[in-house]
């Protein structure tokens, strides 16, 4: 019997391949325990194809926040800026603005002639005009002041919220009246309803004086001045 020979033969015995053999033209591979054919190996410890990794997102949405922010605020410091600038307020110790009218009582921020009765807040105020008193050497320009208080609660009254004007426009705050004696004008509080009066004085730098300003500190009232 004739023994059929091997498509191998005529090779050295070889031992078989383990794993995947590469596929062979025609998508066939070799049968198992032979070699494959000539010029194609098996792959061996073969990398595996890992894909590229996905790029990174830029932060784009905190950069458009961020430039959102500053477009705003840059707007509202432009629109903010822009408003119409208001004129300065005239100062009511103008000694030479023309005084109101006599009857009844004048409202704050304006001039008022010596003796007549002005409002502020719920006081009722006058300025008589002011005069030189020399006592013990020491003259002082005084001038008597008197307060109304028409409102339902106590109101404060003090000489030092009293300033005289010269006619150079030099304002001195009242100082202590030395020659007023026992009519100085004290400070306190005035009932609703009560009258008050006494004499406030200027230093004794400041005699030649032609206006008399009522401007309390601790009050939302608008001074008031009396001149000639």
């Amino acid at each position: 019997m004739t023994t059929p020979q091997s498509p191998y033969q005529g090779h050295p015995q070889q031992q078989p391949y383990y794993g995947q053999y590469p596929p062979h033209q025609g998508g066939q591979y070799p049968p198992q325990g032979y070699p494959p054919p000539q010029g194609q190996y098996p792959q061996y410890n073969q990398a595996p194809q890992i894909p590229p990794p996905a790029p990174k997102k830029k932060r784009t949405g905190l950069k458009v926040t961020l430039g959102i922010l500053v477009a705003i605020v840059v707007i509202a410091i432009a629109t903010g800026g822009g408003g119409d600038e208001q004129a300065p307020a005239t100062a009511s110790g103008d000694a030479n603005a023309a005084p109101a009218a006599a009857g009844a009582p004048a409202s704050g921020d304006q001039p008022v002639k010596f003796g007549q009765e002005a409002t502020s807040g719920d006081l009722v105020i006058s300025a008589s005009a002011p005069e030189q008193v020399t006592e013990f050497g020491i003259t002082q320009a005084c001038s008597t002041v008197t307060y109304k208080n028409n409102g339902s609660s106590p109101a404060s009254f003090n000489p030092f919220d009293w300033k005289f004007t010269t006619p150079a426009g030099v304002e001195a705050s009242a100082s202590i009246p030395f020659n007023a004696g026992a009519t100085a004008l004290n400070s306190g509080q005035l009932a609703p309803g009560g009258t008050t009066s006494g004499m406030i004085c200027g230093d004794q730098q400041t005699t030649d004086v032609n206006a008399v300003k009522y401007a309390p500190s601790f009050s939302f009232s608008d001074p008031i001045t009396w001149t000639n």
